[in-house]
């Protein structure tokens, strides 16, 4: 669930829980105060008997009012019977209630033993509510009284009147704290749903951020291994599943710099050793032919071509340098250009054993390629990977004369290209790192020369080109190093 809809949801219980709570608080409360304070049923709903207590207080004594109505209707000599009357006053004392029985002027019943002097003076007189409902009449001063009067005759024709006195003033205690737990219960409510709301809140917004600052005070130290926990799926999970993916690309951008310093450091070194090697003899044969050691034309020319020899793997070396720069920057030059395959090797054929005459090596060429097949390449840069690998294959051949074969097979997508030599081969634990920056084996590195450069810039060239590179080996028996160029319609266009 995206954040915005939680935040509205929140909205929802914030409001409508803390009003759905005290209102049924106010009814339980209601319902308490109704059959605690009065214990019996009054008709009335709750919530009015809570909100209205003088209409309470009225229906509470309504049956029996009800009652007296139709004794002075019916047998009015009842209210003579002072076991009759004390019945209905016992009644009346658990509704805060009690009789008052007056003939003419003269009180002759009263069922409390408090008196209200003044109040009975204000009692209404005989047939004043005659013809009105029963809904009480409210007198005060100093004392609150709901009274309810039924006229009716004595048995000597005397006036006489019975009234329901019901004080109010010992409703208040109970309202009040009616009213004082209400409050209660409304502080708890909010106390209760404040609290939910901010538990809420914590576990979905406060908790997943920390946990983001947390994450990065890690990094901010150094730790670059821990993941951030992913709490919620919405966008702070999002913003979490970011930062994780953040501090795994930071890492591997830390280990890639630490690996390419590392790197710099041991190409400085490697250069800087595999330099000095022809440098120093270059230094020495001229210093020969300075001191007249040189004093044959034989050995002049001899000491010449020496010098012009290690000038040029010099050259070589730097001309590796500075591509291997190129890699790094992404800024080598490619000029891609539909070839024949065939032609193509055809073409190198003439020149690659040329080379490998001069330095005692054995070539052979086999092309199994069964029709025209056309690779989108760039003439130079291939040739660059094939004259690396047989310069490997030259640098680290077995003694006596080395053999290099060269393979053309055709495959359903792809042209496969393998140059298999007989050198010293290469161990197991090694051949998954030739193609390395800099990477030769501890065994030939000092016997043979170059930067260690050039199958690294083979395989970053091959793979520019969309096909694959790699090895096969055996010590002692020689190495096979395998590279693929993707075919392409002889009506392709030529790439941009």
């Amino acid at each position: 669930m995206k954040v915005v809809n939680k935040i509205r949801i929140i909205f929802l219980p914030a409001i409508v829980l803390p009003l759905t709570l005290i209102v049924i608080s106010i009814a339980i409360l209601s319902y308490s105060y109704t059959k605690s304070v009065y214990s019996t049923g009054t008709g009335i709903a709750m919530i009015d008997s809570f909100m209205n207590t003088t209409q309470t207080m009225n229906e509470l004594t309504s049956d029996t009012f009800e009652e007296i109505k139709r004794i002075a209707r019916e047998a009015p000599e009842s209210f003579e019977n002072v076991d009759y009357i004390d019945r209905v006053n016992e009644s009346l004392k658990k509704k805060d209630s009690y009789l008052i029985i007056r003939k003419d002027d003269t009180i002759v019943y009263r069922g409390t033993k408090k008196k209200h002097d003044k109040i009975e003076r204000m009692l209404p007189s005989y047939g004043s509510t005659a013809g009105s409902e029963d809904s009480g009449i409210l007198v005060g001063n100093p004392e609150n009284f709901l009274i309810k009067q039924q006229d009716f005759l004595f048995s000597d024709s005397s006036k006489g009147s019975i009234f329901i006195m019901t004080s109010l003033e010992n409703i208040m205690p109970h309202f009040r704290k009616i009213v004082v737990q209400l409050i209660l219960s409304v502080i708890l409510i909010l106390f209760m749903t404040s609290s939910l709301l901010t538990w809420y809140m914590y576990y979905e917004f406060v908790r997943p951020i920390n946990l983001l600052k947390d994450g990065t005070d890690r990094i901010r130290e150094g730790d670059l291994d821990t993941d951030v926990e992913v709490m919620n799926k919405d966008e702070i999970g999002d913003l979490c599943v970011s930062f994780n993916e953040m501090r795994a690309e930071l890492k591997k951008s830390i280990n890639d710099r630490l690996r390419y310093e590392e790197e710099t450091r041991d190409l400085i070194s490697n250069i800087s050793h595999d330099l000095k090697t022809p440098l120093t003899a270059i230094k020495g044969y001229s210093e020969a032919i300075m001191d007249g050691v040189a004093d044959t034309p034989e050995k002049m020319d001899r000491y010449i071509r020496t010098i012009y020899n290690k000038a040029n793997d010099m050259d070589a070396l730097i001309n590796e340098l500075s591509t291997a720069s190129k890699i790094d920057c992404n800024t080598v030059p490619y000029n891609f250009v539909k070839i024949d395959i065939e032609s193509y090797f055809d073409d190198c054929m003439d020149e690659i054993n040329s080379d490998l005459e001069q330095k005692d090596m054995d070539f052979a060429y086999f092309n199994y390629c069964e029709n025209r097949c056309f690779v989108m390449a760039d003439p130079e840069q291939l040739k660059r990977v094939i004259m690396n690998i047989i310069s490997n294959a030259c640098k680290y051949s077995s003694s006596g004369k080395g053999h290099v074969n060269i393979r053309l097979k055709e495959m359903e997508n792809y042209i496969q290209v393998e140059i298999e030599d007989d050198g010293i081969g290469i161990s197991a634990k090694d051949l998954p790192n030739i193609f390395n920056r800099l990477y030769r084996a501890d065994a030939s590195r000092s016997s043979s020369g170059g930067s260690g450069l050039g199958l690294s810039i083979s395989k970053k060239i091959i793979e520019d080109h969309g096909g694959h590179i790699w090895a096969s080996s055996k010590l002692n028996t020689g190495t096979t190093i395998y590279f693929t160029l993707n075919k392409v319609n002889e009506e392709d266009e030529e790439y941009e």
